[in-house]
């Protein structure tokens, strides 16, 4: 994003957005190892089918190093992982929308922490995302939980690539997290409602 000479970022407008999409949205539970960054939103015809929340992840003594940069505030240690919330169905892959949602959210997380493309060529970069994709919609889906306001609800979980995806249905949503698994011991990736 460029901006014109002395224009100034302005975050977006993410309370107004997550009013528009409507409840239930979820995110983790407040902790102080981690600060909420942002959104990000996917949508098809004007009409907005996922809500994804990001996060900073503090350093062991708690400070999460923001820095200025022409896109706003940048935390130096991100946490590797998400929570999205979609309408069901809006992967549009026609099968199970809670599995699909899973597999759809992994490969995202997966692929953008791979290499980039430029790193070692568009064409091995294809083979490497067709090849992460397979292995992700074959992996068997493991029975788990996922603790939303302080229940813990049947999900299912799959792990992949140092990624684990666990992904649930709830009040006419699917709630899927992913995290790395580096990341796991370091938050308390119980959620709550956030609208």
């Amino acid at each position: 994003m460029h901006l014109a000479p002395g224009a100034k970022w302005k975050p977006p407008d993410d309370a107004a957005r997550l009013a528009l999409f409507g409840p239930p949205v979820f995110g983790f539970v407040p902790q102080p190892r981690i600060q909420e960054r942002g959104w990000s939103w996917y949508g098809n015809h004007g009409r907005t089918l996922e809500a994804q929340a990001h996060y900073w992840l503090a350093d062991p003594l708690g400070n999460f190093w923001f820095e200025d940069s022409p896109a706003g505030p940048v935390g130096i240690a991100e946490l590797r992982g998400f929570v999205f919330t979609d309408v069901p169905g809006s992967t549009s892959r026609g099968g199970d929308p809670i599995r699909d949602a899973l597999n759809q959210h992994l490969q995202y997380i997966v692929m953008n922490y791979a290499k980039n493309p430029h790193d070692f060529g568009s064409e091995l970069w294809a083979a490497r995302h067709t090849q992460q994709q397979a292995e992700i919609e074959l992996a068997l889906a493991h029975r788990s939980n996922l603790v939303v306001d302080d229940t813990a609800l049947p999900a299912i979980t799959v792990t992949a690539s140092d990624f684990t995806a666990t992904t649930m249905a709830l009040a006419g949503r699917v709630v899927t997290v992913v995290i790395h698994t580096a990341d796991v011991g370091k938050i308390d990736t119980r959620l709550t409602r956030r609208v």
